[in-house]
Formats: structure tokens, C-alpha cells, sequence
């Protein structure tokens, strides 16, 4: 049966799927298509989030046509995710809040400490595809003028 994939910020997309098919898998599906990570995405049907774990024939008013949701949610902060990381390694709320704190603090102490190379070249190093290919630089465009970057 085929299901149409709506994005709520716009654009859609059609999928092929069976009964037996994984919500899961229907996001696997949608990644690929329309290039949003998995763990970004949320599905919904009649306003109701769909469970990862359940197939389509788990939702009886799941049929041919149906269009479906598609929430896309902002991805965690590097403040969020070294939370995360640290409450998962064992440290109270309260130990993994400071933690996070301070890494934050740490990475904008050496960051302010970076000339405008070493920005560059760590956002060339940034620019590695799957592949493991470094993408090709960004084309250099002349100011117009000699204060253009001027701050």
C-alpha cells in the first residue's frame, strides 16, 4: 500500500509499504528520502504520536492514501547532549549540569583563541562526507571592498 509522507514545515513524500512494515522502518524510508535523521522525526496519524516499535497493520486506520505527519525535531545542543552524557556515565543532576557548564565554558575560552585560519581549517576538517572524502572547499569570492570583514 502506498502512504504519503507529509512534512509539516513542507514538502511530502510517497512510500511503498506492507502491513508487516516497522514504523521504524517507515522512518528509515523517509531519511532517505527527504534526507532528515531518523532520531529527528516524529510520526504522527490523527495527532497521535506512532510508536517505533508497532507495523502498519498495528494501526488499523492505517490504509492505502493515508497521509501521514512529519514533525521534525531540533536536534540537541552541545549543552544538551553533554548532559545527557554525563547523567548516562553516572553523575547526579546537579554534578552533570556543572560538568556540562563547564565544557561549554572550556570549548568558548578556546575558541575565542582561534585565529580566523584555524577557524577556517576546523571547518574544512567539518566538511567530511560518510564516505570519509573531504568535500571540496568553498569557492573563494573577492570582496568588494578591503573593510568587507572588517569587525
Amino acid at each position: 500500500m502506498k502512504i504519503v509522507v507529509k512534512k509539516l514545515q513542507g514538502g511530502e513524500c510517497t512510500l511503498e509499504v506492507q502491513p508487516a512494515t516497522y514504523i521504524s522502518e517507515i522512518k528509515q524510508m523517509i531519511s532517505e528520502k527527504l534526507d532528515i535523521p531518523v532520531e529527528e522525526q516524529k510520526l504522527l496519524l490523527l495527532g497521535r504520536t506512532l510508536v517505533d516499535e508497532q507495523t502498519v497493520e498495528g494501526y488499523p486506520t492505517i490504509k492505502d492514501g493515508t497521509k501521514l505527519n512529519l514533525v521534525v525535531k531540533k536536534p540537541d545542543g552541545l549543552f544538551e547532549i553533554s548532559l545527557k552524557h554525563f547523567k548516562r556515565v553516572g553523575l547526579s543532576d546537579a554534578d552533570a549540569t556543572g560538568a556540562a557548564k563547564r565544557l561549554l565554558k572550556i570549548i568558548e575560552d578556546k575558541f575565542s583563541k582561534l585565529s580566523w585560519d584555524d577557524v577556517e581549517r576546523l571547518s574544512l576538517d567539518c566538511l567530511i562526507d560518510e564516505t570519509g572524502q573531504s568535500q571540496s572547499p568553498p569557492i573563494k569570492l573577492e570582496p568588494d571592498s578591503d573593510d568587507v570583514y572588517s569587525l
